[in-house]
């Protein structure tokens, strides 16, 4: 009877590892990077695209990155006329779609750095996305990729 019980265990945790798999397999994570600031600066953005190829949408809550004490959603927007950060509870992927974390719109904050990351310094990025964290390697840059010129950042 035990053998019984340990076979039936066994299969149950290798056919659910598969769809743990397949769930945090769905976001797709492309072009992530983080802007490099000052040395004296504690705070800075990172930005990516993520594509959702699955059939039902995506939640993004947060993130986290080993040398901040914690990572923020944030959109800019113009409010009377002045460009001000707001702090996203989740972003939403839609099932298809993608999300652009970009200069002067949506983007991840990177809050109490421990240090800044050097120009050409590849971080560990992550995301909170429907109970999954989910990983990519983000180059830190002073500009993004095919840029000639620096964009505002936050400070």
């Amino acid at each position: 009877m035990k053998v019984l019980q340990a076979v039936a265990f066994t299969l149950s945790c290798g056919l659910a590892l598969p769809q743990a798999v397949a769930a945090q397999g769905q976001a797709v994570l492309e072009d992530a990077w983080v802007r490099a600031l000052p040395p004296t600066q504690t705070n800075t953005a990172a930005y990516m695209t993520v594509r959702n190829p699955g059939s039902e949408p995506l939640t993004i809550s947060g993130g986290s990155t080993a040398l901040a004490e914690r990572v923020e959603l944030h959109d800019t927007a113009e409010v009377d006329g002045m460009l001000r950060m707001r702090q996203q509870e989740s972003v939403t992927v839609p099932a298809g779609g993608s999300v652009d974390f970009a200069p002067g719109g949506l983007h991840l904050m990177l809050l109490g750095l421990e240090r800044m990351p050097a120009a050409g310094e590849v971080l560990e990025l992550c995301l909170d996305i429907d109970g999954e964290s989910v990983c990519t390697e983000a180059e830190t840059r002073r500009t993004p990729a095919g840029s000639g010129h620096d964009h505002q950042h936050h400070q």
